[in-house]
């Protein structure tokens, strides 16, 4: 059965028209996508979570002169620690997350609108290696493009921000993915740069709004504490109220991949029916077939 709302996603797009669309999508199949999103992200969400709240925590012990002179290597090492466990669990994290979404709107366009959430989670799980391995590997090129000089990481991300969207909907490797992205935005750089942009600052909003709290609370208690606290102790200003505010205004960050996942496949049909125009030709067929 077809739905009314569907929302095509094989056609041209101008910037806002993917702005638009990635929202209305968001709306449309929140409360649904939220739900997969649970059994397959739902665990390693709740391990970044508790690393998250753990590295503000010893963080606040690194900061602490009295903590340092009385176990330094010890605050250091849970420190590094936490840094470890939250980059391992941010990895699977991001990984399930996009494979989750990617093959969500899959399905949801193979379907019509409709979706399977058992097709979804084994397509999730066929393709998470090859996602992780591809998050790693393009994250190391951005990396060295930024290494060498800010301009080249800027011009690698544009196309490195398209190859989740590769792998899964053309079903290719992770070589073809990184090498398909730069033929896909050849002549199409700037307009996917300020989608991107455009798009991250919207985000980066959303996310400020979500860490006010914790940023009244830190100022609060510097301005009722300044005669209890020493100005160069920053660790008296972190105790558990914070962390559990700054934990929260964490957890919307990472949610918030959701909205950059989902654009990511906009941007991409959009470019890929700018060069190859699959979604026309495949309408003029269906039109055909069904005559």
């Amino acid at each position: 059965m077809n739905n009314n709302n569907y929302i095509e996603f094989k056609k041209k797009r101008e910037l806002g028209d993917i702005l638009t669309d990635t929202f209305a999508f968001v709306r449309q199949e929140g409360k649904s996508l939220l739900s997969v999103l649970m059994k397959t992200c739902g665990i390693p969400f709740a391990i970044l979570l508790l690393a998250s709240a753990y590295y503000a925590y010893t963080t606040a012990n690194v900061l602490d002169p009295a903590s340092i002179r009385a176990g330094g290597m010890l605050n250091t090492g849970g420190f590094l620690i936490s840094i470890f466990v939250m980059i391992a669990a941010l990895l699977a994290f991001y990984g399930l997350l996009f494979g989750t979404v990617l093959h969500y709107i899959k399905d949801y366009i193979d379907l019509k609108g409709t979706i399977n959430k058992d097709t979804i989670v084994q397509g999730v799980k066929k393709d998470f290696g090859s996602i992780l391995g591809l998050g790693v590997l393009s994250g190391i090129i951005i990396f060295f493009g930024f290494m060498l000089c800010v301009l080249p990481g800027i011009y690698l991300y544009v196309p490195m921000s398209l190859v989740f969207s590769i792998l899964v909907f053309r079903n290719v490797s992770v070589s073809d993915a990184i090498s398909e992205s730069f033929q896909l935005i050849k002549d199409e750089w700037w307009i996917t740069f300020a989608t991107l942009f455009v798009l991250g600052l919207i985000i980066w909003i959303i996310g400020m709004v979500f860490s006010v709290p914790a940023l009244i609370y830190t100022y609060t208690k510097q301005i009722t504490s300044v005669t209890e606290v020493s100005t160069t102790d920053a660790s008296g200003t972190v105790d558990w109220v914070f962390i559990a505010l700054n934990t929260l205004s964490s957890a919307v960050q990472y949610i918030l991949y959701v909205i950059t996942a989902i654009s990511t496949a906009f941007i991409y049909y959009n470019l890929n029916e700018r060069k190859h125009s699959t979604g026309a030709l495949e309408q003029i067929n269906s039109l055909g077939e069904n005559k």
